[in-house]
């Protein structure tokens, strides 16, 4: 099938490309606001009645000052996005958990495109500079970052919808989805192919 150039991807990829990378920028900024102004008191703790063993208590305070690190690390962007949200964003009646959501059917309907498109387009040849091993690192890590596209999002929302207990699964989510585009960008920076997904250039394709 046709619609990519043979030397290299078309506008329609690269548009796609770099609006995936928008939306989860957002995406775990948003995510990284929300957690800095998230209650700090532990799961449980207000269930325990004051009736806990000296080890349990520990870790409840440990917990706890994880979290108010984590806060006051993300306090400047915290105040630098509510500044930004107050003021200049046209969105006043969206909470940030509703933009989170949003942002995450975003992603879905992303992941919907790139998956509809790789049915009917065809790729650009692989680029001469990726060795096998390179190519099979980027045919992996791509088919992960995809898949983890629809992932990531869905189990955030069976996160809200179903139940608190999933957030191991979402986490393990991330953690893939970290993992993954570090191997990812790592390869594309080692190999000088980033040029080829800029408009108005043309190169061979990192994967298949």
């Amino acid at each position: 099938m046709s619609g990519t150039p043979a030397n290299g991807y078309g506008g329609v990829a690269k548009t796609l490309h770099w609006s995936t990378v928008a939306a989860f920028v957002l995406q775990l900024v948003v995510g990284y606001v929300m957690s800095a102004d998230a209650d700090c008191d532990p799961p449980g703790e207000d269930r325990s009645g004051g009736d806990t063993s000296e080890a349990e208590e520990e870790r409840f305070e440990r917990l706890e000052d994880v979290c108010e690190a984590q806060a006051e690390e993300g306090g400047a962007l915290a105040t630098a996005w509510d500044d930004l949200w107050d003021g200049r964003i046209g969105l006043d009646g969206v909470t940030l958990p509703e933009l989170h959501l949003l942002l995450g059917l975003t992603i879905l309907l992303l992941g919907g495109l790139r998956v509809a498109r790789r049915l009917i387009a065809s790729l650009p040849p692989w680029d001469p500079r990726l060795t096998a091993t390179d190519r099979r690192v980027a045919h992996v890590t791509e088919r992960t970052l995809l898949m983890l596209m629809f992932v990531v999002p869905l189990t955030g929302l069976a996160l809200v919808a179903v139940s608190d207990d999933l957030v191991p699964l979402h986490v393990a989510a991330h953690i893939a989805f970290y993992v993954s585009l570090a191997a990812h960008v790592l390869l594309v920076l080692r190999r000088g192919l980033l040029p080829r997904m800029l408009p108005g250039t043309r190169a061979g394709r990192p994967s298949d």
